[in-house]
């Protein structure tokens, strides 16, 4: 296991054309690693250099909604150093979310869940954003504060810019952690957030599932539910969390733990198989890494962050950015759009 914190001395600063030119190599928030503060503005980035290599001891490993834990892609970093990064001051971006059939799909998984088939689906949409460059997306989406899992990956003709608030697993020898996050409103609203019946039924949900999930994989009588519902703040948006953790049987691997809480639950719904067959029928495209999971893995230590809030290039200045929302029997279809467009205010200004 290397020893990635603190950093040796002082670190670098790179600016946006600097990084703009890289190729092969991952910037992630310190919220990946073991031991990094969390939440101080200060705090350096890690950049991961030459990302692919044969050799290196840190790996990358990139889990897109639609594969299997045993299809995840695994990259080596040929090298690691701690940077500061001046990001470009946060632009007006061309966002358009098109909205069209959302309600009909709404209903349709309203009345699937009235069947008894299903008691949650999280449904979600697409939007075009146009952004010259990954540093300009990611300079927006950093530009209040930068999120815990703040991503931007460049390897083999794939780009992807992270904001993810979301811990899907960390895995710390045998110690296992994850946080589903269920419920969001407007920074202003948490009061509205904290009495809301729906929202609190919501998490709950997939907290159970998520425990469920720990118990094929942990000791008899090890999983608990450490907080229930806590509150975290974004720049843009309260939600809430919960806190499950367990300690995993002699034998467990990484690959089986990302096997068990893979595709992450709070992005699937309950039951997780009947939620997914209901997102294949009413999505009209893969999610690819957006809810798939990108990890640091570091010997025994690992930290999976869940890909929400991800926009992923597709050609030229054209990104396509995912939002979306848990639905249950009690959604409105028109409150649960507003959610989504709550959630585009990660990207700062849009149309």
């Amino acid at each position: 296991m290397s020893d990635l914190w603190p950093p040796p001395g002082d670190c670098p600063t790179l600016d946006a054309a600097s990084l703009d030119v890289l190729d092969d190599f991952a910037l992630l928030a310190p919220g990946y690693v073991f031991g990094a503060p969390q939440g101080e503005a200060n705090t350096p980035w890690l950049l991961l250099e030459g990302v692919g290599a044969d050799t290196g001891l840190l790996q990358l490993w990139l889990l897109p909604f639609e594969r299997r834990a045993a299809e995840v892609t695994r990259l080596r970093a040929a090298s690691a150093r701690w940077v500061q990064v001046a990001l470009p001051a946060a632009a007006r971006l061309d966002v358009r979310l098109d909205t069209g059939g959302a309600v009909s799909a709404i209903e349709q998984i309203r009345q699937t869940i009235a069947a008894g088939d299903v008691y949650q689906v999280n449904y979600t949409l697409r939007a075009q954003v146009t952004a010259a460059h990954g540093s300009q997306l990611l300079g927006n989406l950093c530009a209040t504060a930068r999120p815990r899992f703040a991503a931007w990956v460049k390897h083999g003709g794939e780009e992807h810019v992270s904001a993810s608030p979301e811990l899907l697993v960390r895995v710390d020898g045998r110690h296992v952690e994850v946080e589903p996050m269920k419920g969001t409103a407007p920074a202003d609203a948490t009061q509205r957030l904290l009495e809301s019946t729906k929202d609190a039924a919501e998490l709950a949900m997939i907290t159970d599932l998520l425990r469920d999930d720990l118990h094929r994989l942990c000791e008899r009588g090890s999983v608990r539910v450490r907080d229930a519902r806590r509150l975290v703040s974004l720049s843009y948006a309260v939600q809430t969390v919960a806190d499950v953790e367990g300690t995993l049987r002699a034998g467990v691997t990484l690959t089986d733990v990302l096997g068990q809480v893979h595709p992450g639950g709070s992005v699937t719904g309950a039951p997780r198989t009947a939620a997914l067959a209901c997102i294949r029928a009413l999505e009209g495209s893969p999610r690819g890494l957006y809810c798939g999971a990108l990890g640091l893995v570091d010997g025994g230590q690992a930290t999976f962050a869940l890909t929400i809030r991800t926009a992923s290039r597709v050609g030229g200045d054209r990104w396509v950015y995912g939002v979306g929302g848990g639905m249950t029997w009690d959604s409105d279809a028109q409150a649960e759009l507003e959610e989504m467009r709550v959630k585009l205010g990660a990207l700062g200004a849009q149309r």
